[in-house]
Parts: structure tokens; sequence; C-alpha cells
């Protein structure tokens, strides 16, 4: 018994060492992507564009953020899969995949608070339009020289259509990561890994890169309002997402806030 014991405790420990070294390793190389990546925008375009580049992406990506924490936080009931196994004998998603969180989380939290923060800026915009414009008048920017294109991430576009557009961004960002999440779910389960257990970059990337691509959708419905966001603005969040998410996490394994760095 007590050699048992021994053995899943080392196993662990091997375990959490591994993951431990896999985080540290996560962490600098994003930190350095993040800088290369501010070094070549401002080489090629502008420091400028860069700081554009990081407004643009934050506001895409915001309403996603905040429904993937969301559905979390007002999760639990019934699981969607039902307690059904897929055709390879493992559950499809999981118990802590729900459809309190699926709907609840996007929609009580994710949309509207992302609403909010946009109806700050809808309300500075006119404070706000004179700075990009003068910027773009002397030649500051060099990637992003329409104005439209700042008009558009920061309210969704002309006035009162913008807020239309805006809205309806919101939504398929917000749901967008909410599919997002349960695909990453299914594919964890389909590798045969454990729940809360780390499945590198697919847990920090699922939800944001079907957000990115539900925010293609509405330019169906708004073809003349409506930017599609561009490979310099994908390229970054495809940086900055598991950027944020490991940095944070392994600095608070770091400073005793977590048990784990993921």
């Amino acid at each position: 018994m007590r050699f048992i014991f021994l053995t899943l405790k080392n196993s662990k420990t091997s375990f959490e060492q591994k993951h431990r070294q896999i985080a540290y390793f996560l962490t600098i190389t994003f930190a350095f992507l993040f800088f290369i990546d501010f070094l070549l925008m401002s080489v090629l375009f502008s420091w400028a564009d860069w700081v554009a580049t990081l407004l643009f992406s934050l506001f895409l990506i915001m309403p996603s953020y905040i429904s993937n924490a969301a559905m979390v936080i007002l999760g639990g009931g019934k699981p969607i899969d039902g307690g059904r196994n897929f055709i390879d004998g493992r559950r499809l998603f999981g118990d802590h995949k729900t459809w309190r969180g699926l709907i609840l989380g996007p929609l009580l939290l994710g949309i509207p608070i992302s609403i909010a923060v946009f109806f700050i800026f809808i309300i500075l915009w006119p404070f706000i339009s004179p700075i990009i414009e003068t910027a773009a008048s002397i030649g500051q920017y060099k990637l992003y020289t329409n104005p439209e294109i700042y008009r558009f991430y920061f309210i969704g576009g002309p006035l009162p259509i913008g807020i239309l557009v805006l809205i309806i961004r919101i939504i398929f960002c917000s749901y967008g990561a909410a599919i997002g999440d349960l695909v990453g779910s299914c594919l964890k389960r389909r590798l045969n890994i454990a729940s809360g257990a780390p499945f590198w970059i697919v847990d920090q990337l699922d939800f944001a890169v079907f957000s990115i691509l539900f925010a293609f959708i509405p330019v169906v419905f708004f073809p003349t309002l409506y930017y599609i966001p561009d490979l310099n603005i994908f390229i970054f969040l495809m940086i900055l997402t598991p950027a944020v998410s490991i940095i944070a996490n392994t600095v608070a394994y770091i400073i005793g806030m977590k048990d784990v760095p993921w």
C-alpha cells in the first residue's frame, strides 16, 4: 500500500514538474513574441500602428474574454452532453460544460458588460476622434491610416447604425467564445486529457480563435459598414491571448497565489 502511495505521489510530482517547466518555457516564449511583434511593427510601420493594433485587438476580443470567464462563474447544472459518451467511450464535453454556462455566461455578463464599456467610448468619442484625425493627418500612422477603422473598433461605426453593428459584433464574439470553449473541451476529451489538466495553447486559444471566426459573420449583413479583422490583428491576438493567460498564471504561481502555474 505504501509503495502504491509513493508511486502515485511521485507520478503527481513528475506531472507537475513537467508542466511547470512547460509553463516557464511558454512564459518566456510569449513574452519574447510580444516584444518581437512590437519591434517589427515599429520598424515596418510605426509604434503608433502597434498601439492601434493593440487597441483594435482588445476591443474585438474583450467580449470573448469576459464571456469565457462568465461561463465559469455562471456555470453549473445540467451538462450539455447529458452525461453521454462519444463513440470513443469518453464523455463528449464533461460535467463542467453546462447549458447555464454556455447560454447565461455571454447573455448575463459577457454581452452587457461589453456594451457598458463601449457605451463609455461612445460618450468619449467626440474627444477621442480629433486626436486620431490629427495623428493620421501628420502621418503618424503608416498601416491604419483610415480614421473610419478607428471609429469601427471604438464605437462600431457611424452613429446611430454603429451601435447596432457594435451590439451584433459583441454578440457574435461572445457566443463564438462559448462555442470555441466547447470545441476545446471536446478535443481534450478525445485526447483523454483530464478535466482541469493543462492543454497548453489550446486551452488559451480555443475560445479566441472561434470568437474571431464568428467576428467574420456580420460582414454578410453589413458589407459596407463592417471591417473584418485583418491578418495583423489575428496574429497579434494569437500572441496576446495565450501571453496574458500563461504569464499571469505563471507569475501568480511564482508569488504563491496559485498552487499550479495553469
